[in-house]
């Protein structure tokens, strides 16, 4: 699973290659930008206060919220799931109509669930089509409320990255 991992300004792409879980300890192999990098992590005093051990450097970290704090420096984190930033990216994008959005597949995929008719009202974030693939389930959302003018898929249809699934008004 890939991860963007933003600390500040900077970001990061994560790749969880591996995780070996211990009595105490859990390892990770991971890959940084393209860079293999292996870390290690205890429990402190609670989940929220861990050592990491990476690339045979020591740094005890502290986490509220979203902010982490490590060797006397504070940063907001931000983490998100790589998969689900390039659905949210796809749903996102708005046609050159006024007022028309159009949800198309952010992947190739199997149509498992159409949960919307044309006519139907939809609030933001409200689920419209359930879409597999790589054994994912994932539900496309709506990014705004409006109303459901076209379905152009059904239970079953194959879909290919790019192709236009629901249009909203």
């Amino acid at each position: 699973m890939a991860y963007i991992v933003s600390v500040g300004e900077k970001s990061f792409r994560i790749e969880v290659l591996r995780t070996n879980a211990g009595s105490r300890e859990l390892v990770f192999d991971l890959l940084v930008d393209g860079k293999p990098v292996s870390v290690s992590c205890v429990e402190v005093a609670d989940p929220s206060h861990v050592s990491l051990l990476i690339q045979n450097r020591s740094y005890d970290v502290v986490m509220e919220g979203d902010v982490v704090s490590a060797a006397g420096v504070s940063s907001q984190v931000q983490v998100e799931n790589e998969l689900q930033k390039e659905i949210d990216k796809v749903v996102k994008r708005v046609s050159p109509k006024a007022g028309r959005t159009e949800l198309n597949a952010p992947m190739p995929g199997l149509v498992v669930a159409v949960e919307v008719v044309p006519g139907q009202k939809v609030v933001r974030g409200q689920g419209l089509v359930v879409l597999e693939a790589m054994k994912m389930q994932n539900e496309l959302k709506a990014p705004a409320g409006g109303e459901v003018k076209e379905v152009l898929v059904r239970e079953g249809t194959t879909v290919d990255k790019g192709d236009l699934l629901v249009v909203l008004e």
